[in-house]
């Protein structure tokens, strides 16, 4: 499992969107969209805002083992 397949999993199951997630992080819905694609990878900082909206732990939407 790979970080996009975390994102986009944990992205449906909350119901949220690229741009309110893009917008925390504070980058466009293009780079948030690369990051689901898996083109190019958050910071730590940005990956923490997506683990913490996606109510997972850190460890967990990088590795992608619990779902």
């Amino acid at each position: 499992m790979h970080m996009e397949n975390t994102i986009d999993y944990w992205m449906d199951q909350r119901g949220l969107k690229n741009k309110y997630v893009a917008k925390l992080c504070g980058v466009s819905e293009q780079t948030f969209s690369k990051w689901r694609q898996n083109k190019t990878q958050p910071n730590l900082f940005q990956a923490a805002i997506i683990a913490k909206e996606l109510k997972i732990n850190m460890s967990d939407l990088i590795k992608g083992d619990n779902l």
